[in-house]
C-alpha cells in the first residue's frame, strides 16, 4: 500500500498537473522527488550504480552554481536550473527493488494524462491546435510523456489474456486519441514510430495492412483533406498554409550566437528567456542547445553523454529480442521531444525519464542473464559431448 500511494504521490508531480496549483512546487518538489528516488534506490539491497551517470550529473550542478556566480545571477532563475540537473541524479542508479513503484508510477501517468486531455477534448469539442492546455505551460510535454508510457501498454496488449487485452487496447486507443488531440508534431511522429515498429515486430499481417492502408489513404487525400481535424493536422505538420511566429532555424541561430560569446559558463541561469523574449520565445527548442546557451558547452558535452548512453540501450537491444527493445523504446521518445523541446527543464519530466530507464535496464539485464545461462548449459552440453569414451572392463584373453 505505501508503495502504491507513493507512486501516486510521485505521479501527480510527474504529470505536472501540481503547476495547477505551484508551477515552483513542481520544479522543485520533482528535483526532492528525483533525489529520495535516487537515494532509494542506493539503499535497496539489490542497487546498481552507474558511475558515468553520477559524475555527469554532479559535475552539471556544479557547474550550474559556477555558471551563476560569474554571470551574477537571480536566484530564482539558479534554484529553477539546479533544480533540474540535480534531477539527472536519478539516472544514476537502477534496481530491481524499485520495479513495482516504477510500474505504478508509469501507468498512473498514462491513464491521468489521458484522461486529462481528454477531458477538455469533451469540454472543448472544436479541436484546435494549441487548444489544448497544461498547468505547467507545456501541453506538448504531454503527448511526449503519453509516448513514453506507451511501449509498456503495448507490452501489456501483447502479454495480456483476451478480458485483459481488450482493456489494455482500449486504453491504447485513448492514448492515441489524447496524443491527436493535443496535436504535438513531435509527439504525433513518435507515437506512429512506435506503433509502426510494435506492428513490424509482432504482427506481419498487420504489417502489410499497414502499407495497404497508406497506399489507400494516397489515393483518397483529396477528399480526406476536406475533414476539419485532418486538415488541421496538415496545417500544424506545415503541408499546407502554415505561418510559424519563429521558425527553429532562427531560434538556434540566435542561440548559437550567445554560446559563441559565452563558449565555458553560458549566459546564465534562467537567462536564455532573456534574449530570445525579442522573438517571443521563451527557450531555444532544443535541450542540448539549451544548456550549451545556459551554463557552456562543457555543461552540454556532459548532458549529451549522458543521452547517448542511454540511446545505447535500445539501440543494443535491437540485437537481443523485441521485447527488450520495447521497454527501452521511452528513451527514443524522451530524446525525440528533446531534440525540439526542453523537458530537462522540468525535473519531474526527468524522473519519469529514469523511471522509465529503471525498467529498460531491468529489461536489458535479465535478457542478459538469460543468455549467459544458455550459453552455460551449451557449452555443458559440448563439453559432455566431447569428453573420451569410458573403457569398458577388460577382457581376459584365454591363454594357450
Amino acid at each position: 500500500m505505501s508503495t502504491v500511494m507513493a507512486a501516486l504521490l510521485v505521479t501527480l508531480l510527474t504529470s505536472c498537473l501540481t503547476s495547477a496549483v505551484s508551477h515552483q512546487f513542481t520544479i522543485v518538489g520533482g528535483a526532492a522527488a528525483a533525489v529520495v528516488y535516487t537515494v532509494a534506490g542506493l539503499i535497496s539491497p539489490r542497487a546498481r550504480l552507474h558511475p558515468i551517470f553520477l559524475f555527469c550529473a554532479a559535475t552539471l550542478t556544479v557547474l550550474v552554481l559556477v555558471s551563476s556566480e560569474v554571470n551574477t545571477n537571480n536566484m530564482p532563475g539558479t534554484i529553477h536550473i539546479f533544480s533540474c540537473y540535480i534531477a539527472t541524479l536519478a539516472l544514476a542508479v537502477s534496481s530491481p527493488d524499485l520495479s513495482k513503484f516504477c510500474r505504478w508510477v508509469i501507468f498512473c501517468n498514462n491513464i491521468l494524462l489521458t484522461f486529462f486531455v481528454l477531458g477538455q477534448v469533451l469540454r472543448n469539442p472544436s479541436l484546435k491546435a494549441w487548444s489544448i492546455d497544461n498547468p505547467s505551460g507545456a501541453a506538448n510535454l504531454m503527448a511526449a510523456q503519453i509516448n513514453m508510457t506507451l511501449p509498456f501498454v503495448l507490452m501489456k496488449i501483447h502479454d495480456s489474456k483476451e478480458q485483459r487485452r481488450l482493456l489494455w487496447i482500449l486504453l491504447l486507443i485513448l492514448n492515441c486519441t489524447a496524443v491527436m488531440a493535443i496535436m504535438s508534431r513531435n509527439g504525433l511522429g513518435t507515437m506512429l514510430i512506435i506503433l509502426t515498429l510494435y506492428i513490424l515486430f509482432n504482427h506481419k499481417a498487420l504489417s502489410v495492412f499497414l502499407v495497404s492502408s497508406i497506399i489507400l489513404l494516397m489515393r483518397f487525400l483529396d477528399e480526406l483533406m476536406q475533414i476539419q481535424f485532418i486538415h488541421l493536422l496538415l496545417i500544424r505538420f506545415r503541408i499546407i498554409g502554415y505561418k510559424s511566429m519563429a521558425p527553429r532555424s532562427l531560434i538556434w541561430e540566435i542561440a548559437f550566437h550567445h554560446i559563441r560569446e559565452n563558449p565555458w559558463l553560458g549566459v546564465g541561469p534562467g537567462r536564455p528567456r532573456e534574449f530570445l523574449e525579442v522573438i517571443d520565445i521563451y527557450h531555444a527548442h532544443n535541450d542540448i542547445i539549451q544548456v550549451a546557451m545556459e551554463t557552456g558547452l562543457p555543461a552540454s558535452a556532459l548532458y549529451t553523454t549522458m543521452i547517448g548512453l542511454l540511446l545505447t540501450l535500445p539501440l543494443f537491444s535491437l540485437r537481443r529480442d523485441r521485447r527488450t527493445f520495447m521497454a527501452c523504446l521511452p528513451i527514443l521518445a524522451y530524446f525525440a521531444y528533446s531534440w525540439t523541446g526542453c523537458p530537462l527543464g522540468l525535473p519531474p519530466a526527468t524522473l519519469l525519464l529514469a523511471i522509465c530507464v529503471n525498467e529498460a535496464r531491468l529489461h536489458v539485464a535479465a535478457r542478459s542473464t538469460d543468455e549467459q545461462a544458455l550459453q552455460q548449459r551449451n557449452r555443458q552440453l559440448h563439453a559432455r559431448t566431447m569428453l573420451p569414451p569410458v573403457p569398458g572392463p577388460a577382457r581376459l584373453r584365454p591363454q594357450l
